[in-house]
């Protein structure tokens, strides 16, 4: 079947993907299984959380993909931030791989930064390991289903043992043909003792008409290995964004995961963290802001499945307009878990009686020598620190954005990542102000101007704060 047309996702799509592409058979195999789960599971398997599906479900079912869309010219779109002298990154323009550029020290270690068909073609091995030891599986999750059934790019990162990445690799995807879906399926592997930090960016070019950019992350910490990863999502107003994380952590391992969210018309968001070794350390960061009829729904899970393990997720949104936003996480520690730690927190800010946000986080314990806590809060904008600030010869809308800004700073100086973190402060300023604003500009004031904020690390446990179980 010729893929030059626009097909729907069924089985034939399947096939013709795998085809087209020259796909070894297990790999048909995996999307194969992969479809059969996506067309046999619900949208949302948690009871608690169906009756929402009304308001947050996406139907992928109403979008259409073609194998190829014309390439993009990266730097008319970013004409004066990309100069062709980057290393360390990865362009991709729609499904199609443009570009990619590793130093010549980290591709002598080994270090791999690889769309998905270079890494079938140099290490298929590799590959098919990735695949066999997936955590975000098919079986689990409906849209991870989708995924698995019809991705059609992908990016393969390595960083072999006692490694260490200090310079950011960087992906950045651009998207420009809405009217075929952009399936993307990523793997991260750091192996023992080694570090590394990756940072993707997702842009459109200009709104031109109802998009889907459906994807999956699994990030694989090996023992002793440091991972950090962060996220950028800044597609135009008619765009469906579906995401799905899953981070693994072994033994005295440690994994974070830092998401900015600003475009889309509607994003749904998930993030497992599987802390599977003695010692290990998993830590989650989720911010966004909303305005006009933007819906995002968050999910998060925290799943303790050894002892001595320590996790922690905060998502800090603010919502304007008609826009809404759900999030739901779960703490699990299971009965060998002895000594965990697991902090849960979610934090809304109302700005307008239209916007609306709800919470529903949750505990499983099955140990009683954990510490363990949620916290979930919703509120309009606090009148006393307006009307202090106020007081103080400052305008109202001056006062508003202050308090906005200052809102987000408890998860925001938590992010370990430089460069996310202050392209996140200078991106929120610009959606407040009503301009889009992307990390490129950010990092462009940076050389012109030097400024930056050093990093800040909450000194406080948060665990040494009021929890359920202790």
């Amino acid at each position: 079947m010729s893929l030059k047309e626009l097909l729907a996702f069924d089985k034939s799509l399947v096939s013709a993907l795998s085809e087209s592409r020259n796909e070894p058979k297990w790999l048909l195999d995996s999307r194969l299984e992969a479809y059969g789960h996506y067309r046999s599971l619900g949208t949302e398997l948690n009871p608690l959380y169906t009756k929402y599906v009304s308001t947050f479900g996406v139907d992928v079912d109403v979008f259409r993909m073609q194998a190829q869309s014309p390439k993009l010219d990266f730097r008319a779109f970013f004409e004066g931030f990309l100069t062709g002298k980057e290393r360390n990154i990865l362009l991709q323009g729609n499904e199609q791989h443009v570009h990619s550029e590793l130093d010549d020290d980290l591709s002598a270690k080994g270090v791999r930064l690889l769309s998905m068909e270079e890494a079938l073609k140099t290490d298929e091995d590799l590959v098919k390991g990735l695949f066999a030891d997936r955590r975000a599986k098919p079986s689990s999750e409906k849209l991870a289903a989708f995924v698995g059934a019809f991705f059609n790019c992908g990016t393969v990162v390595y960083v072999p043992r006692d490694v260490s990445v200090d310079k950011p690799l960087r992906r950045m995807i651009l998207l420009d043909a809405p009217k075929s879906a952009v399936v993307d399926l990523t793997f991260v592997l750091a192996e023992e003792s080694s570090k590394l930090v990756f940072l993707e960016e997702l842009y459109s070019k200009g709104p031109s008409g109802p998009s889907l950019m459906a994807s999956t992350v699994e990030v694989r910490a090996k023992p002793s290995s440091h991972v950090d990863l962060s996220s950028i999502q800044l597609l135009d107003e008619q765009a469906v964004h579906v995401s799905n994380r899953a981070v693994e952590t072994l033994n005295d391992s440690r994994a974070t995961v830092s998401s900015l969210s600003l475009g889309a018309a509607s994003s749904r968001s998930r993030t497992n963290f599987f802390l599977d070794g003695r010692g290990s350390l998993a830590e989650g960061f989720e911010i966004f802001f909303t305005d006009a009829k933007q819906k995002y729904d968050f999910e998060t899970n925290l799943f303790h499945n050894s002892p001595d393990s320590t996790g922690s997720t905060q998502a800090r949104g603010v919502l304007k307009g008609e826009s809404q936003s759900i999030f739901k996480g779960m703490i699990k520690i299971v009965n060998a878990a002895k000594n965990s730690r697991s902090y849960l927190a979610h934090h809304a800010m109302i700005l307008e009686r239209t916007a609306k946000s709800d919470a529903i986080p949750g505990l499983e314990i099955d140990n009683n020598e954990v510490k363990a806590t949620h916290s979930a809060s919703v509120a309009q904008i606090d009148e006393e620190q307006l009307f202090y600030l106020m007081a103080r010869g400052l305008p109202l809308d001056e006062t508003r954005r202050m308090v906005v800004l200052g809102f987000f700073e408890p998860v925001l100086s938590r992010v370990p990542i430089e460069q996310t973190r202050e392209g996140a402060r200078f991106m929120i300023e610009g959606k407040w102000d009503g301009v889009k604003r992307r990390l490129v500009d950010r990092e462009t004031l940076l050389l012109e101007e030097g400024e930056t904020t050093p990093e800040v690390r909450q000194s406080e446990d948060i665990f040494e704060r009021h929890y359920k179980y202790r």
